[in-house]
Order: C-alpha cells, then structure tokens, then sequence
C-alpha cells in the first residue's frame, strides 16, 4: 500500500494518485471496533496494556459517543459492555506504574464520561451507574475509582495530579444539579479533602489552584443541607492562613479579570469612550467577527463570567471559618502604608467588582453573583474586628469603584477608610436598580449592610468621614420611590415593608445618634437640611385618620414620627423667618443657619433597637437559593475556558 506524501511547497499530507486507502489510526481503529459491538479484546491477554499506552484521539472518541444516542447506550448489550470493560479496565490502568498509562486512562475516562454525562437520561444516577458498571457492582467500582483518584491527586508528579484533579471534576459535575449525582456519594464516603488542599497551596501546582479550589467548594455544598457534608465540616476547622491566602489570591484574580472585561469596554475616565478591539473575543459570537458595534451593551461581559463560580467557594469561607474572617481583617490591617493608596489588596478587588456588578443587574444571572456578594459583606460587617479595621481612619485605601451609570457619586482620588468604598458600593446599588419589580432581597441585603456599619459607629463611637449627603439621597430618593409607587408594585405590601422600614430606621438612627459617628456639627445640619428639604416625599403620616391614602402607612406611624417633627417644626421656623424678614425665596446657607439656631425647641422621641439586627444565618431562610446558586456555579464552571494562574 502506498503510504501518503508530503508535498515540498506546502507540507500538506497528499492522497496516492491511485486512492488506496490510507491507514486508520490504531486508536481509531480499536474503538471503531468498540461502537460497532465487537470486542476487539478477545483472547488478548495484553490488550488494554497496549491500547493505554497508545495517545487517545479525544476528537474521535468524543464524536463516537455524540453519535449513539442514550436510547442505543442503554439498549444495546454489545454496547454497555464495551463501555463497561472499557470503563473498568481505564480504572486498572490508572493504578499502573506508568506515567504514561495513566495519564491515557485518565483522559479515555474524563472523554467517556463527558459523553455520557452529556445525554438526557430519564434517571441521571442510575442509568449512568448502570450503564459504567451494572448497579450490582457499583459499590465496589466507584469506591475503587474515587480511591484511585485520591491516590493520584498525591502522586509526585504534577501533571498526574493535575489529571486526577480534572477527572474528579468530570464527575462530580456530571450532572449540574450535583445533589442528583449519587457518584457523589463516594466522594463523601472516601473524601479527597487532604489532596485537594495539598494541590491549592504546593507550588508545583499553583496554575490548578483554581480548579481544586472550585471543586473543593462544589464539594462542600452537596447535600449539605440534607447530611453531614464532611468538606463543610473540614472547611470550618482550617486554620492553615496559606490556604487562606490561596483562597484570596484567586478571589482576586477572578474579581480584577472580570472588573477589567467592564473597564475594557467602557473607560471610566472617559464615560463615552470604547475600547472595544481588546474585549471583542468576550463581546463578539464565534463567526461574526466582522460584526461591528459602537456602543457595545455594558452588560455583554458577563458572557465571559464563567470563573466567578468560584466566588461560592469564598462565601463558603467567610460564612463557616471564623478564622477566615480574623485573617482578612488582619490582611486588611497588616497592608503597607506605602501601598494603600494603590489597588491591589485582594478585598479592594472584590469591593471593586462588586460595584461593577452592582450597577450593571440585568440579568437573573448577575443578581444571584450579586447576592452572594452581598452575603459577603453582610457576614464580614457583623464581624466587629473587620468593621474596626475598614473603619480606621489612619489607614486609607484607594478603591477603583464603577463610574460608567449615571448619577456619579463623587469622584474620589484620595485614599479612604474602606468602609467608604462599601457605601458608595451600597449607594450605587440603591440608584441604579430602583424599577416597576423591585428585587427586595437584594434591597434588603443592602439596606442590612448600611445598617450593620452604622451600628458599629454608633457603638463605639467611630467618627466617619464621608459624604453622608450622598446616602441621605439616596435613601430619600428610595423612599419617595416606594411612596409614590406603593400600591403599584406587583410584589404583597408586606414584602415592600421589608424595604421600607429598615430604610426609615437607617434614617433615625442618623437623626438619633448621628452626633456620635458624624465628623462635625455641620455634618448634622445637613442631614436636617435634606430632610426638610424633602418634606413632601415624608407627607404620609396620620394627620387626618379619615383620608383614606395615609391610612395604609398607619403602620410606619411611629416610625414616621422624628422626621415627621422635623419637618414640621422647621417648617415653621422657616416660615416664621421668612415673614420677619420680608423674604420669599432663602439661599441653602440662610436655611442652614435657621436649622442650627432652632434645635433648643426641637423635641425629638429617642427609638429603640435601631441598631438591633438579626446575625445572617444561611438556614433556613437562604437555603434554596444557595441550592439554585449552586447549580448556575456549576454549569459556570463547566463552561469555563480558562484556568486563573
């Protein structure tokens, strides 16, 4: 038989001019025979020794098994014991002292079961449990295979590890909803938690932290709700700080890659100016390269999210490992001065992205991202060490926060106390999320936020250097929202209460204590200034029991009590000032001066519990949506393209 030629101009293999057949890869070959039903394997002793050490055609393999449908898997005899002998001998052959074996037993494994985690059986686990071993033998196999796996995650050559690592994750997320996977079983049977955490911080495997840690995280969240998940129990005990830092390095890297997709679009410095050539391979579909868009959609980013998931794994960590929580504070505190004013902490990233992500909630997607963020950072604000470091004003941080919605916050070069960059995050969520649905867990996670800092200042007397009229408008701006929108919105009243209230009483508790946490007295008169101000947006109390519209909001009548006194007893200041002095219209300073002159008269009652909150508790008011979070970070994961470094 004539073999092919290579042709001296271009090197490009050339058919026999008398078209014999050209010879079939062996791989090829061997597997060919597999899918047909014969057993090439026959009365070969040393067959499946010989096909590992032959380099897997993962093309082909992957196109065999596209083609048979899961009907002809589960039919056809020949078939499943083909898949099945081919299965059980690949866990052999993993156990081989040959590298080289391995590795094509590993990679056989990761293409065979992709393709058949990839068809759309009607009983996930045990059509596939059946289809790899028979369910008689099931127990056995997998408890083989995970032991397997665990022992290659150890082995002293990285690239072995790295290949147990990635077959460990083709099947724990086999199926995306990882609770119906019962292969998961023997992962919490036999854990790999001990390997997994030796791969996260050795160095000869730091470009796999990433997915070890990833898997880790998906790991501790199966069934956890329903056994004891022994991943979580562990994750809760470390208190090793390079797993920690590990943990953040890659939180950081995930947050400034996904921050920067944002910025590559749309340059802050510069609102209206796009730099779209180097984000087109996120923005542009695969074939539609000569597509052309002057303003791309801000939100076309998210596309290329598919390493977030693996911020699931860092509210894991901050949710169950005090010491976790301890060592970000100390990071915090233990940053050099020298540095502070640069972007480049780990928490400054994710406070970074998150404001991002913030002001740009169009999708369901992002809004689940959004509130574990927001998880984040309400479990860390209740953490009086952390509140004390962000607070402290002699050690200042200087946050890239998002500047491409309008209205802008202030633009701020210096370097701020981090709490700062947490309000202004919390402010850009409150403008730029205000629609006809409004999303009143995430509202409500914000507001919590707010509350959480401001009890802090209020305790301990921590004065805060900020621009308070900022937050003041927004929280008006909210209210007047609600107010005027309160018998429209589709969601109960009682659901719009869990907005409203805490956004009354983070006002109170301003009017009440204020004095204890504001930098100066000025401070103050402005806070009654805007209050005044926006009389009418508070013009909901129960003046007159017999009108009708008041009376739904009898239940925020005591609430309404300080600002409705306010209001009213600097109405009449001012008018009484404006008659003395023959004046109609006064200047915003003519009004402050009022306000100060004329607190001696202003009788205000003194709330309790303003700063009383409930502790985040994940059970059981969270648990189906860290539930739905995790299947969206598992179909994010398996979509990823990338490894972080």
């Amino acid at each position: 038989m004539q073999s092919p030629t290579r042709t001296e101009s271009s090197g490009k293999l050339k058919r026999p001019a008398n078209n014999s057949k050209v010879l079939k890869e062996k791989f090829v070959e061997i597997y060919e025979n597999f899918f047909k039903g014969n057993d090439p394997s026959a009365g070969r002793p040393h067959f499946w020794s010989e096909l590992f050490l032959l380099k897997v055609n993962s093309a082909y393999l992957t196109r065999c098994l596209t083609e048979i449908s899961q009907d002809q898997l589960l039919t056809i005899k020949a078939c499943i014991g083909n898949i099945n002998k081919i299965f059980l001998n690949a866990i052999e052959m993993m156990k081989d002292e040959t590298t080289k074996r391995k590795i094509n037993a590993i990679e056989t494994m990761c293409v065979l079961l992709q393709g058949i985690f990839a068809k759309k059986f009607n009983n996930f686990s045990s059509d596939v449990i059946n289809l790899l071993t028979g369910l008689n033998n099931a127990n056995t196999v997998f408890t083989q295979l995970v032991d397997a796996i665990k022992h290659l995650m150890s082995d002293d050559e990285a690239v072995i590890k790295y290949e147990a690592l990635r077959l460990a994750v083709v099947i724990v997320c086999g199926n995306s909803n990882i609770n119906q996977n019962s292969i998961n079983e023997f992962f919490m049977e036999n854990d790999i938690f001990d390997p997994l955490i030796k791969i996260i911080i050795a160095p000869e495997t730091s470009y796999v932290a990433y997915e070890a840690i990833m898997l880790l995280g998906i790991l501790s969240n199966y069934n956890k709700h329903e056994s004891k998940n022994p991943y979580m129990t562990k994750i809760t005990e470390i208190k090793d700080e390079s797993v920690f830092q590990k943990i953040l390095n890659v939180v950081e890297s995930t947050c400034k890659k996904c921050r920067n997709h944002y910025i590559e679009i749309q340059d802050d410095d510069e609102t209206y100016k796009y730099s779209v050539s180097s984000a087109l391979s996120y923005i542009i579909p695969w074939g539609m390269s000569g597509s052309t868009k002057e303003q791309p959609d801000i939100t076309d980013p998210e596309q290329a999210f598919t390493i977030v998931a693996v911020l699931l794994v860092f509210y894991d960590f901050v949710n169950n490992n005090k010491g976790f929580v301890i060592y970000i504070s100390k990071s915090i505190a233990e940053y050099p001065e020298s540095e502070t004013s640069l972007d480049g902490h780990s928490f400054l990233d994710f406070l970074s992205f998150t404001s991002y992500l913030v002001q740009h909630n169009r999708s369901a997607r992002t809004a689940s991202y959004i509130k574990l963020l927001l998880f984040v950072m309400l479990i860390l604000t209740e953490d009086v060490t952390f509140d004390s470091r962000i607070s402290d004003g002699r050690k200042s941080f200087y946050v890239r926060l998002c500047r491409q919605r309008q209205p802008l916050l202030p633009s701020v070069k210096n370097p701020r106390p981090l709490v700062c960059a947490i309000l202004d995050i919390a402010i850009g969520f409150i403008n730029h999320n205000m629609r006809k649905k409004l999303q009143i867990d995430l509202y409500s996670l914000v507001l919590g936020i707010i509350q959480r800092i401001m009890s802090y200042h209020k305790k301990f007397k921590v004065e805060l250097s900020y621009h308070w009229s900022e937050l003041w408008h927004s929280l008006i701006g909210l209210l007047k929202f609600i107010l005027s929108n309160y018998d429209n919105f589709q969601h109960d009243h009682s659901s719009i209460n869990e907005i409203l209230v805490p956004t009354i009483n983070i006002i109170n508790l301003c009017i009440a204590f204020g004095d204890s946490f504001f930098p100066d007295a000025g401070t103050y008169d402005k806070l009654i200034y805007e209050i005044v101000r926006s009389n009418e947006v508070f013009e909901v109390n129960i003046q007159d029991p017999t009108k009708p519209t008041p009376q739904k909001f009898s239940p925020f009548e005591h609430a309404f009590a300080n600002i409705n006194t306010i209001c009213q007893h600097f109405h009449l200041k001012i008018e009484a000032w404006k008659a003395t002095n023959r004046v109609k219209t006064l200047l915003p300073e003519q009004v402050l001066s009022i306000i100060n002159a004329n607190y001696d008269s202003l009788n205000l009652i003194t709330p309790e519990k303003l700063d009383i909150y409930i502790s985040f508790s994940e059970i059981p008011y969270h648990v189906p949506f860290v539930r739905q979070i995790l299947r969206m970070v598992v179909e994010d994961f398996k979509r990823r393209e990338v490894l972080l470094d």
